[in-house]
């Protein structure tokens, strides 16, 4: 059997290895995209031969992507608002609540949000049609396009605020007490009872690359793929982070209008994989 034989096995496997830049596009006049977020990837390959130049590739991995989002401040106008508890937990904005359930409660500390830095840990599995060209001098080029699943494993995320308040036991009562500027930032919230109640995430992929036969069926792959997210990583209304609140004297509580969320994610992925 020759070498060339060998490359052109019916079944191949091999792992790769995704350095990837992502970010987000936000489909929602109340927040933008603000950063890339530089992640990476890793996972294992699978090929199978439908003909000479075409090929089927599919796999599992690991993929750590993430990315900023930043949101619309206008004081008096607009804000986003959000509450944490004493533990680093967000705290459910229920219509019905009274303070003393959600931003009153002690140590619960109510915050105006700016950025929040997304970091999410996403099982991927690629369904891709690869055309490839015959070999020259032991290389092949090829372009691959095709869809994406995704399981969504943690979502993570990293917040900074315009201003904070901490309630803050008294001898008589609870006091709100205001949050110096430097520690107006919480990091690994984890954001995962707001995400979609879905944990997965279809989107297209496609790309370009080239193949280099080291010896018999072995070959070193390169290629670069943008990926494009369908679906959104949040749900389309938040059960956290609202944008206004009103405070009924009569019955002592809150009605909250939740923030509406749309974040798609995008990558460019820098595929490095050896075959086998």
């Amino acid at each position: 059997q020759t070498d060339q034989d060998e490359f052109d096995k019916k079944h191949r496997f091999g792992i790769r290895v995704t350095p990837q830049p992502t970010w987000f596009k936000s489909d929602n006049t109340s927040s933008k995209g603000n950063g890339a977020y530089f992640g990476f990837g890793f996972g294992l390959v699978w090929e199978i031969k439908l003909s000479n130049i075409i090929h089927f590739s599919t796999g599992i991995g690991g993929d750590f992507e993430g990315g900023s989002i930043s949101y619309r401040y206008e004081p008096g106008v607009f804000q986003v608002s959000e509450v944490i508890d004493s533990e680093g937990i967000l705290v459910e904005a229920k219509d019905g609540v009274t303070p003393e359930q959600y931003g009153w409660k002690s140590g619960n500390s109510s915050y105006i949000l700016k950025d929040r830095k997304y970091k999410t840990t996403m099982i991927t599995i690629p369904l891709l049609l690869k055309m490839m060209t015959n070999e020259y001098n032991g290389l092949r080029y090829f372009a691959n396009f095709g869809g994406e699943l995704g399981i969504r494993a943690a979502a993570k995320g990293n917040d900074t605020f315009h201003a904070g308040w901490k309630a803050t036991p008294t001898a008589t009562n609870i006091e709100q007490v205001q949050i110096p500027e430097g520690d107006l930032k919480r990091d690994n919230i984890n954001l995962g009872k707001d995400a979609t109640i879905l944990p997965f995430r279809v989107g297209m992929n496609l790309g370009l690359g080239t193949e280099y036969r080291i010896a018999g069926s072995t070959s070193l792959v390169f290629s670069v793929n943008y990926f494009q997210s369908f679906t959104s990583l949040m749900r389309k209304e938040s059960k956290f982070l609202t944008k206004e609140s009103t405070f009924d004297i009569v019955t002592g509580k809150y009605n909250f209008e939740p923030l509406n969320q749309a974040y798609l994610m995008r990558a460019v992925r820098i595929n490095i994989a050896i075959m086998f």
